[in-house]
């Protein structure tokens, strides 16, 4: 990933586009998650922070507005309203209380562990976009970042979704023998959003809390999310033709999380793993028994470079996301299933 342009101007693009987007939703379009914080901030990633403004003139127009507050959140009845999507604007409202209150780290330290159970949240999005914001406030503190992470733990905690069995891995399995011991889900595809895919598939099916819990435990994890993020990435080579966006979450969930682990306590740093596993092994259940598997690819990938100018000038969001997951991953471990993975995003979301 390159650097065309001093932090002044990093931040000066991030705070203009979070400006930008504060009047918008969480969603638009019957649940569809409103990506345009998260791939502004990875365009910036990607050092296309020129062209971010373009990118929303034209991402705003199918956004929607806020919901409307119903209520008030309070430290005694936030258990209830977790997982309640109607109440997403109740629960901006009370963290950005929290916000005014303590400092954005103690605030993302007390909320993480109580969210993390329920990571498949808006199919990670909450995870995800909490993370972009949190990166965004390591690299500076301002008020429309901060602003961004209520929103983005918002999203989480209103979406929260616990997957059946304990996130806990507790096996002797490394990573590729648990993926391949994940039972998929059989008859046809089911259309619609992708936790009601998920609920589906693993509604009644035994196998999944145990093959999840097969997965032996960490060792290292920043480096098991490393392999973590790695492992999908091929995963979505070879299944993710027929629903991309399905399988990329797989890749873009555990590389966001990583990259904020170093703000949070040491203890949550297992607990993540273990939710992140679980949440990508239901992806690959919900998903991989209809898709047609492809090989590998063997040619050599496309550079860096290339790669981020590509996934900008096709626009979309998820291969935007998907290249600078991929990119970032490649960065500390230079493997090409990671630059094959974000040239098939950018040839398949184009």
């Amino acid at each position: 990933m390159s650097d065309r342009s001093g932090p002044l101007r990093h931040g000066d693009v991030l705070d203009e586009s979070l400006a930008r987007l504060a009047a918008t939703g969480p969603e638009w379009g019957g649940g569809l998650s409103n990506h345009g914080p998260m791939a502004a901030e990875a365009m910036i990633g990607l050092g296309h922070q020129d062209d971010v403004a373009r990118w929303l003139d034209r991402y705003l127009r199918r956004l929607e507005e806020p919901p409307r507050p119903t209520g008030r959140i309070t430290d005694q009845t936030w258990r209830a309203a977790l997982g309640d999507p109607h109440r997403v604007a109740d629960w901006e409202l009370y963290l950005r209380e929290q916000l005014a209150e303590d400092p954005w780290p103690s605030v993302l330290a007390r909320w993480w562990p109580r969210l993390v159970p329920g990571l498949a949240a808006a199919a990670t999005h909450g995870i995800i976009r909490t993370s972009h914001a949190a990166r965004g406030l390591a690299a500076g503190q301002t008020n429309e970042r901060v602003a961004e992470l209520a929103r983005g733990l918002a999203y989480w905690a209103a979406t929260y979704l616990e997957l059946p069995g304990s996130p806990r891995t507790a096996g002797h399995l490394d990573l590729d023998a648990a993926v391949s011991g994940l039972p998929v889900a059989a008859g046809p595809a089911s259309r619609g959003l992708i936790t009601e895919r998920i609920r589906a598939s693993l509604s009644g099916d035994a196998r999944f809390p145990a093959a999840t819990g097969a997965l032996r435990p960490p060792a290292d994890v920043p480096a098991d999310l490393l392999r973590l993020g790695t492992v999908f990435a091929r995963t979505f080579l070879i299944y993710g033709r027929t629903e991309p966006i399905a399988f990329l979450h797989a890749v873009t969930a555990p590389v966001a999380a990583r990259s904020v682990l170093g703000l949070l306590p040491a203890d949550l740093a297992r607990p993540t793993y273990d939710a992140l596993w679980q949440v990508a092994a239901a992806l690959y259940s919900a998903y991989a028994g209809n898709a047609a598997p492809e090989a590998v690819p063997v040619t050599e990938p496309p550079a860096p470079d290339v790669l981020a100018d590509r996934a900008v000038g096709i626009g979309d969001e998820h291969a935007i996301k998907l290249t600078e997951a991929c990119l970032r991953l490649y960065s500390e471990s230079p493997d090409p299933v990671l630059l094959h993975a974000a040239a098939r995003g950018c040839e398949l979301l184009a």
